[in-house]
Parts: C-alpha cells; sequence; structure tokens
C-alpha cells in the first residue's frame, strides 16, 4: 500500500479517534469503548480489545491482535515487521513493543530499518515499561517484568525481567 492510501486509510482516522477519546479517562469502560473504535484499523483484532489513552501505534495494518486483549496507556507500538498479540494478553502502561531494528553503515546508524516481527503469546504479561525487541517471540504464559528489556526468546510459562532479560524462575502450571 502507498504512503499516501497508508495515511488516509489508517494513521489519520486511527489518531483521530485518539484525540477524540483522550479527555476520556482509563476505565474499563473507556479502554472497551476505545478498543471498538480502533479495531477496524488494525489487519485483525478479536473481540473484547481494550486500550488506554496516549498509545502510540505504526502501521497498525500489519497488527493482528486476539481475543482478551488489554493495552494500557501510553505504549508504542510498532507493527512495522509484523505484530502478533494473542489472546488473553495484558499489555502495562508505557511498555514499547519494536519490530524493525537499524541498520548499521559505515560504523553509524542510517535511516534505513529491517522489519523483524514479534509475537505476544497468549496469556502473558507485559509489566509496566517493559521492552520487546524486534524478533522476539514471548511465549505463552510468560510474565516479563516491570522495565525489563527482551532481546531474545524464553521457554513457555516462565518469569523474565532485567536488562537484558533472564529468567528469574519458571511458573507453576496448574493442570
Amino acid at each position: 500500500m502507498n504512503k499516501k492510501k497508508l495515511f488516509f486509510r489508517y494513521v489519520l482516522p486511527m489518531h483521530g479517534i485518539q484525540l477524540l477519546t483522550a479527555w476520556m479517562p482509563n476505565t474499563d469502560i473507556t479502554t472497551k469503548i476505545r478498543g471498538r473504535l480502533m479495531r477496524p484499523f488494525f489487519k485483525q483484532c478479536g473481540s473484547n480489545f481494550r486500550i488506554g489513552s496516549r498509545v502510540i501505534i505504526n502501521r497498525p495494518d500489519l497488527i493482528s491482535i486476539s481475543d482478551d486483549v488489554y493495552i494500557a496507556h501510553q505504549c508504542y507500538l510498532n507493527g512495522t515487521g509484523g505484530l502478533k498479540i494473542e489472546r488473553n494478553v495484558s499489555v502495562g502502561p508505557m511498555c514499547v513493543i519494536v519490530t524493525s531494528k537499524h541498520v548499521y553503515e559505515n560504523g553509524a546508524v542510517s535511516m534505513d530499518s529491517k522489519p523483524d516481527g514479534v509475537v505476544i503469546g497468549k496469556g502473558s504479561w507485559l509489566a509496566s515499561h517493559a521492552v520487546i525487541n524486534a524478533g522476539v517471540t514471548v511465549a505463552e504464559g510468560t510474565t516479563v517484568g516491570a522495565n525489563a528489556v527482551v532481546t531474545k526468546n524464553f521457554e513457555p510459562h516462565t518469569i523474565i525481567g532485567g536488562v537484558p532479560a533472564r529468567v528469574i524462575r519458571t511458573q507453576e502450571i496448574a493442570l
């Protein structure tokens, strides 16, 4: 899709909705209203999508969201490389999910980027200020601690945290 169509089909209407709903507090009702209004702009968006205020979303046309997903206020989601958020995921306030990497040329960062998709597995929780780097799959049932920077994949049902993130412990699974 060319940039002009992308701007008028996705970017402008989505930011218009965000502007119109910015005055609304972040309550259950208002996050559901905001989520319902923003659903059509994503590649795919399941039921019961809730989203807080002032979330920055790049390339929503490349972001797939499953059922029962909550994205808290002031997050940054970059869909450039493809972003898939599976069901029952909670993304805490001020989290960053990036799907592209900087390209280095002649020892310096260029204006180009290399897309690399991200998957947030079902039942995962990203605590506030977590950063998920491009190319990472957050496995099913993972808890990412506050302020963690996830640079690689981990096993399912683990609690990870730190900079860079490491395993804190494995979660017990109730059968």
